[in-house]
């Protein structure tokens, strides 16, 4: 059973949720394959880029699918065989969030193509999925897929001023950390068949996971995952089919600071070897705030998409070029030189791609420049 009660309001929320995200399971269920694919992928790229970002990563979500677009062209080439070029073609210093979002961008798809195999979840499974998140990062090699050998915390960066704050004290390495996880799964897999109310177990395997932080680095990705396999695990779960098409990392990343204050808030900022220690309700509030935020990125998507179909053809040819620059302003004389078409089509395309939401400009006259929005 569950560590915690749920209030009558929560309960309240969970059924509020369910229908929510209900609605988006026959909606996306009307759906063309070509638009479902395109949302789902959308969805995916920006769970990628807040995932990643939350852990001071780097990359924007149009070079995460810049580099996404890379890797589906030459599918038969790994990531490995497409390194150089990626990393040449964004900016110097963002070289380790490339080699994170590669790795992430691995194991979520992992969970998203085939969530039945992640029940029951195992240690194995665990460390085999962190293996993947840091698959690609070199200085990770010696500690990937193993427990950690010494004590970490959960730690807050500032951004603004690169100041750091400790959140919570986990689980003490060796039989502690290894004891916790093996309790923390008997109890899931268990929890996850018998309990309806989906979300709030996720919500204790999620929080629980955090305060032992089992692994040396990776723990905050890692996590995010194991929200999703929670979700998406049973079979008649209406998340299953929604929950990929609505990026709900990105609803986290919008709100980090408060989801650091509530990790702390829930644990008193130390590890408890007593799970019914915690006060989950925190985070499960925080979660369904999150959860009934995420459909309006469904929808977001759904409308681009719905835009994208009315481009005229050249103005998808003018969108493909810049695609070709992830991040780079671009200029009318840029394109000029890339497209053979009239310069009055040119502007033609670029008002209409403005007016989609495609693209942005900065400037006026001729200096001015555009770069693409996702």
């Amino acid at each position: 059973m569950l560590h915690f009660e749920l209030s009558q309001n929560q309960q309240r929320k969970h059924q509020q949720l369910t229908l929510q995200y209900d609605r988006i399971s026959q909606q996306a269920a009307a759906f063309s394959e070509e638009k479902r694919t395109f949302v789902s992928l959308q969805s995916q790229i920006s769970n990628i880029g807040a995932s990643t970002r939350i852990e001071n990563a780097l990359l924007t979500d149009i070079e995460i699918e810049w580099i996404d677009t890379v890797l589906k062209t030459e599918p038969h080439l790994e990531y490995q065989n497409r390194e150089r070029f990626i990393k040449n073609k964004l900016a110097k210093d963002k070289s380790r969030s490339i080699e994170e979002v590669a790795g992430y961008r691995n194991a979520i798809q992992l969970v998203f193509s085939a969530p039945e195999m992640f029940f029951p979840l195992s240690i194995s499974q665990i460390k085999g999925l962190h293996r993947e998140i840091l698959r690609f990062s070199a200085d990770a090699n010696h500690y990937s897929g193993d427990f950690k050998k010494i004590p970490n915390t959960v730690i807050e960066t500032n951004h603004a001023t690169s100041q750091t704050r400790s959140v919570l004290k986990t689980a003490a390495p060796g039989i502690i950390t290894e004891t916790a996880m093996q309790d923390l799964l008997t109890w899931y897999n268990q929890e996850i068949v018998e309990n309806s109310f989906t979300l709030a177990v996720a919500v204790e395997l999620v929080f629980r996971f955090l305060a032992i932080h089992p692994f040396q680095d990776g723990n905050g990705r890692l996590s995010r995952l194991l929200m999703h396999i929670a979700l998406l695990s049973p079979e008649n779960s209406v998340f299953r089919a929604s929950v990929p098409l609505c990026a709900i990392d990105r609803s986290i990343e919008q709100t980090r600071k408060k989801y650091y204050e509530v990790l702390q808030r829930c644990s008193g900022g130390i590890f408890s070897p007593e799970p019914g220690d915690y006060s989950y309700g925190f985070f499960l509030d925080y979660i369904f705030e999150m959860l009934l935020k995420s459909p309006a990125h469904f929808d977001h998507y759904c409308t681009k998409y719905d835009r994208y179909q009315a481009l005229s053809a050249t103005a998808v040819k003018v969108l493909d070029s810049f695609k070709n620059r992830p991040e780079q302003p671009v200029a009318t004389r840029e394109l000029m030189a890339d497209l053979p078409i009239p310069r009055r089509t040119l502007i033609y395309s670029l008002n209409s791609l403005l007016e989609a939401g495609f693209i942005q400009r900065a400037g006026k006259g001729p200096g001015s420049r555009y770069r693409l929005i996702f």
